[in-house]
């Protein structure tokens, strides 16, 4: 009996059916997948960095003069060093780095890196292929980072040149690398692998610049650099903690919050669709529930009808959903194993399964607990369809004969709204979960694009344009402020011969040891120093600029970390000797994860290496944008690396922007596909609720398009008010979703938002989908009789 009752239930309500259907597979697909992808990714930065064998802390040192000093420092002084290693590398500039196109030369794009030549087979800082197996290169062979070949338009096979002083090598590309410690662009470094054979003779040159990476193995990371900062060494450039190497994979892991965050909405939304769609049908069929009751059927055995049915739709719901999922969890991996070694997904296919049992449980859990209503209802009350024919409390709403300019189906379907408005509440939620979802990526490419954004990265955005890169051929890296204002003034005058009259702002920065009482912070600071005209455009939370040569300003994380505040005075070693400074303000900004300092431009540092200049701030009067002023600006000086704002902040930012670009039309045309499902659903199922009605109104005179009309103006007040609604939920998503994200990398930002996108064109674009959804859905009007008026109670 109970098969007969199911096979012609299924039957009946086919586009119902089909419907839940879909939505049990697609909430099957996203759970399981995401939840996959949360064990997976929730783990694979830090196992990418094991499996790389990325030391606790990095020690980068210039040359080797004070390499067994450091050495026997680590032997015997230094407390909790568990093991060490050391890496050479060489330091290569702009120039020395070529790609070979159709037997030329061309200019090799950095990204803004820093680069560095190294040795395959190291033990420490492990390089693998895309694959994830050892590298091993042979005698003329080089390895690069994806991202640098993509940049540079390189394929397996192609040719770069490399040179350092006298020794000069062409080199073929013969795959890419997967480089934890340096293959992500918001590290600022980025290194290319040779075999061991080049590697040794390009070390010979008199002219090479050797950089010596010390790699330590400690439990107290912490400790151990505070201990090292105390020490006397003068090559000691910088140290990065494994803590930090994290921290720079941090914004390839928004692609993956936000794929979950949409599955968890997805599954939200599917169980708010089923349990409506179970107690619309119980109603629907109150009085085949009252007969079966009369006739001495209990509660349960009525109940198992539905739970058959519904275990039934999941069940077949739930296996198509599974195996959709694993190709899904493995999609979704690759969007965000660009740079990493991750876990297989597939390893983790017990997840999927688990998830997919559970959604069965889950909804028929849903069910049973909906189905508790039967036991309540008599047999008489289910056969009048649960009601009793009275009612004793007045229905809230609004009266047509005040409303004398609405028309009837816009009355009739605010009015529908306003005195039954739990039954409109979960289409409500839906939509405002919807419309929020669509302004999370929306706000974030928004944000990205903003001018506070590009100022987080100590540049002005009102700047003409930004240079990199400006040594000549034969100058190297500049390593001290002179040289870097010597080629600032070289530019300078080489633009005016090309009728640009410009002045430029350098940016030097230095990797300084400073302490308060004896105290070392954390780390050596980036220490940053405007030379030139423009210093007024960095931003402060707190205090002022420094303006006097005692003065410094520091961020608001160092601050925070040491407990130092404004107007202490601490000591900040330059050039071998402990100046003092007093703290005059405080920021926050992206420069070293938010870990950086400013130095008024009075202070002489000419006796201190630099680490390196950030971009050169040029500013002159022009009528072009920046990237048009860049792109002519790359044809008239093409040694020279040219870029506007927003493109260097995609740089270090890892490319999250375009990755976020390429996301939001296929993520608004899936929710515009999934609500039209729902809008579908609901208003078949509001359909037959409302036969007799229907029926009455045809009655009386009223036509289908007439009563069709009246559905959709109801469905358009939904969406109106659920757009109202959206607005708080998104301010609230802003403050407690994305300024958290942005905060990671060191800075708090305001959350940009753009009215006409974010609460025009987007959520337009939903409802023309909910609109048609319910045109569609509103056909079946034709197909009521006169006779269904039979249905009123």
């Amino acid at each position: 009996m109970l098969y007969r009752i199911l096979k012609k239930d299924l039957l009946r309500r086919k586009g119902v059916n089909v419907i839940l259907f879909l939505f049990i597979t697609i909430a099957t697909i996203f759970l399981s997948s995401s939840v996959n992808n949360i064990l997976v990714v929730s783990s694979a930065i830090g196992y990418y960095m094991e499996f790389s064998r990325v030391p606790d802390v990095n020690i980068f040192m210039k040359g080797d003069s004070e390499k067994e000093k450091v050495k026997e420092w680590l032997d015997d002084g230094a407390e909790d060093v568990k093991e060490y290693g050391n890496i050479s590398m060489i330091a290569l500039s702009d120039q020395k780095v070529k790609f070979i196109k159709n037997g030329k030369k061309k200019k090799y794009d950095t990204g803004g890196t820093s680069i560095y030549l190294a040795a395959a087979g190291m033990d420490y800082c492990k390089v693998f292929d895309m694959e994830g197996k050892p590298l091993s290169l042979k005698k003329g062979e080089a390895a690069m980072t994806r991202d640098a070949m993509e940049r540079n338009h390189l394929r397996a096979g192609d040719k770069i040149s490399i040179s350092v002083g006298k020794t000069e090598m062409d080199l073929t590309v013969s795959r890419q690398m997967k480089d934890a410690a340096f293959g992500s662009d918001m590290s600022g470094m980025n290194r290319i692998l040779v075999s061991e054979e080049d590697y040794e003779t390009f070390r010979k040159d008199e002219k090479a610049e050797n950089i010596r990476m010390l790699c330590v193995m400690t439990d107290k990371e912490t400790e151990f650099v505070k201990e090292l900062n105390s020490q006397d060494f003068t090559t000691v450039l910088n140290t990065i903690s494994k803590s930090a190497y994290k921290m720079i994979y941090s914004f390839d892991m928004i692609m993956a919050a936000l794929l979950i965050l949409i599955g968890i909405c997805l599954i939200l939304i599917a169980l708010l669709v089923l349990r409506f769609t179970l107690v619309f049908t119980m109603e629907e069929e109150y009085r085949e529930i009252g007969i079966m009751k009369a006739v001495g059927f209990r509660n349960f055995a009525v109940k198992k009808v539905y739970l058959l049915k519904y275990l039934v739709l999941v069940s077949a719901g739930t296996v198509a959903g599974f195996a959709a999922s694993i190709p899904v969890s493995g999609a979704m991996v690759d969007s965000v194993s660009r740079n990493m070694i991750m876990e297989d997904s597939s390893s983790n296919l017990w997840v999927n399964f688990i998830c997919s049992g559970c959604i069965v449980l889950l909804v028929m859990l849903f069910c049973y607990t909906s189905t508790g209503k039967l036991d309540k209802i008599s047999a008489i009350s289910a056969i009048r369809s649960g009601k009793t024919g009275e009612r004793f409390g007045r229905r809230t709403g609004i009266r047509l004969n005040r409303r004398g300019k609405m028309s009837v189906p816009m009355f009739l379907g605010l009015n529908d709204i306003l005195t039954h408005m739990r039954r409109y509440l979960v289409l409500m939620i839906t939509f405002c979960i919807s419309f929020v979802l669509i302004t999370i990526p929306l706000n974030t490419i928004n944000t990205m694009r903003s001018r506070e954004m590009v100022v987080k990265f100590a540049l002005d955005p009102d700047s003409a344009v930004y240079v990199r890169r400006i040594g000549n051929a034969g100058e190297g890296n500049y390593r001290y402020k002179d040289d870097l204002l010597k080629g600032m003034q070289r530019v300078k005058q080489e633009m005016k011969e090309k009728g640009y009259d410009a002045e430029l702002t350098g940016i030097p920065f230095y990797f300084l040891k400073v302490s308060k009482n004896g105290t070392v912070s954390d780390q050596k600071l980036l220490m940053l120093q405007n030379l030139g005209p423009n210093n007024d455009y960095l931003l402060y939370d707190k205090g002022k600029a420094p303006r006097l040569e005692n003065e410094i300003a520091l961020s608001e994380a160092v601050l925070k970390e040491n407990k130092w505040n404004i107007g202490d005075w601490v000591d900040v070693n330059i050039g071998g000797k402990a100046e003092k400074f007093i703290i005059t303000g405080t920021y926050t900004d992206y420069m070293q994860m938010g870990q950086s300092g400013r130095l008024n431009p009075a202070i002489d540092m000419k006796e201190e290496m630099m680490a390196d200049y950030w971009n050169i701030l040029v500013d002159m009067k022009t009528d072009m944008t920046q990237k048009e002023l860049a792109h002519d600006l790359k044809k008239d000086f093409p040694s020279y690396e040219w870029n506007d704002a927003q493109s260097l902040v995609d740089q270090n930012v890892g490319g999250i922007q375009d990755s976020l670009a390429k996301l939001l039309l296929p993520m608004t045309g899936l929710l515009c596909a999934i609500i039209m499902l729902i809008t579908a659903l609901m208003e078949k199922l509001f359909i037959v609720r409302e036969k007799g009605e229907i029926a009455m109104m045809k009655s009386v005179g009223f036509g289908n398009w007439s009563i069709r009309r009246w559905q959709i103006l109801r469905m358009v007040w939904v969406v109106l008010l659920s757009m109202i609604a959206a607005v708080p939920m998104s301010l609230l998503s802003n403050r407690f979703m994305l300024r958290p994200i942005f905060a990671i990398m060191g800075a708090n930002v305001k959350i940009q938002v753009v009215p006409w996108q974010v609460y025009g064109v987007y959520p337009g674009i939903l409802m023309v989908g909910i609109i048609a959804a319910t045109i569609f859905a509103t056909g079946k009007v034709k197909q009521i009789h006169i006779r269904e008026m039979n249905n009123i109670e």
